[in-house]
């Protein structure tokens, strides 16, 4: 009976061991703190700063070409404050949890269908190729370089930096993909080089009505010209598809981007979005804006490489009123000393129109920023960031004064292993 036992145990081992491949195991220490700050005002005082991002990460991947997924772990306080974010817990994210949890599975039986159940929060669907997470990577996480993801000046909600990346953020001008919300996705390849995506949000478990599910849907269609480049044509449910949700959010965004890769060295990329208009219940015009956005990027293998990106929000209306005209842009040289040194210079702007309000005139209000640091790499799989940041909100606007110039000291290590 015990040989029996045994032969059975190790059959059921060997069906196990061939469904599911040996797991990936991996993980991430990452922590950044503003050594000092402090800002040119007369009476100011100089400090030093709290732990600006704090995150350990512990993944795990598996599968094969028919199925697999991926679970991560994550303790993190990206905000400054203990245990502030969390992700996968609802529709929108959610914020307040200890812990960061999220991970997929997907299924692939045949080479032209995927489908994939669960919350992938690395971005894996979005289409930008230089303008979106990649344009700092790492160093936005270390606080080396100012965070793509929230505002960098307490309160200044006009300075959204983060139009880069989030699918939230009105103008952003490429697809970001299915961030951190759960959601079913199928996924079609019914040509070489054709991709069809279709996403259906699933709110973290909340039982919805099914217009209401149906409305904030993704679609996307991806077609890669071998040696030339990357089309991409998607749209994101804004909710104003949903049963009598006419008259409280936008049918959705239309986006269309191209990513250029035939130039040897180089690579461009062309984002434009558009926010389908829509009237609240008092028949006033809202939405109808456009994003604009653009990249470029020089790496030929030497020691130099150069990235700019820049994107405009422009048009629209809100309740009747034009909106305001936003221009953001963004350059990063960046010069490798060596294989274990390199040098960047992350700099940028953002310009807003500010229409008159009875108590000024019309003006244009205008923020900047200089931000270089370095990367070493310290050990194998570590490494840190160091640089000085300045920025300056608020510039050319009657209604602030003063207006001055803020200051950071960076300082972030990450370890992978």
């Amino acid at each position: 009976m015990l040989k029996k036992l045994i032969v059975i145990m190790a059959v059921l081992a060997l069906v196990a061991g061939t469904a599911f491949a040996q797991p990936n195991m991996g993980g991430q220490l990452m922590i950044g703190t503003n050594l000092l700050e402090g800002d040119n005002g007369e009476d100011s005082d100089v400090t030093m700063g709290g732990i600006g991002f704090h995150e350990a990460k512990i993944f795990a991947t598996f599968g094969d070409s028919k199925g697999g997924g991926k679970l991560v772990f994550v303790a993190s306080n990206p905000n400054g404050t203990a245990y502030a974010h969390s992700i996968g817990t609802n529709g929108t994210g959610g914020k307040g949890g200890a812990l960061q949890t999220w991970g997929f599975l997907y299924w692939r039986p045949v080479a032209q269908f995927r489908m994939q159940v669960g919350v992938n929060a690395d971005g894996d669907f979005g289409v930008a190729r230089i303008s979106g997470w990649g344009f700092t990577g790492e160093a936005k996480n270390s606080v080396a370089a100012m965070n793509d993801y929230e505002n960098f000046a307490a309160g200044n909600t006009w300075w959204p930096l983060w139009v880069w990346q989030s699918g939230g953020r009105e103008g952003n001008a490429f697809y970001p993909g299915t961030g951190d919300v759960p959601n079913v996705n199928f996924q079609f390849f019914p040509a070489e080089g054709l991709t069809t995506t279709l996403v259906l949000p699933i709110n973290g478990g909340e039982e919805l009505p099914v217009q209401d599910q149906i409305s904030d849907f993704h679609f996307n269609i991806k077609y890669d010209f071998e040696g030339v480049g990357l089309a991409s044509l998607a749209f994101i449910g804004r909710g104003g598809l949903a049963k009598d949700a006419d008259t409280t959010a936008s049918a959705g965004d239309i986006y269309a981007s191209f990513y250029l890769s035939a130039l040897e060295g180089m690579g461009a990329e062309l984002g434009l979005t558009f926010n389908i208009p829509w009237k609240n219940a008092s028949d006033q015009e809202n939405g109808g804006y456009m994003g604009v956005g653009a990249g470029f990027n020089i790496d030929k293998g030497g020691p130099f490489t150069f990235k700019i990106r820049a994107n405009a929000t422009l048009g629209g209306k809100t309740n009747d009123v034009d909106r305001s005209t936003l221009i953001y842009a963004n350059i990063l040289p960046c010069y490798k000393i060596n294989n274990n040194v390199w040098a960047f210079f992350y700099a940028g702007m953002c310009l807003e129109t500010m229409p008159a309000l009875g108590i000024n005139d019309e003006y244009m209000r205008i923020g900047w920023f200089a931000n270089p640091y370095i990367w070493v790499r310290a050990a194998e799989g570590l490494r840190f960031w160091t640089g000085i940041q300045l920025y300056q909100t608020n510039v050319n606007d009657p209604t602030v004064d003063p207006v001055l110039i803020n200051w950071r000291v960076p300082f972030g290590f990450n370890f992978y292993f």
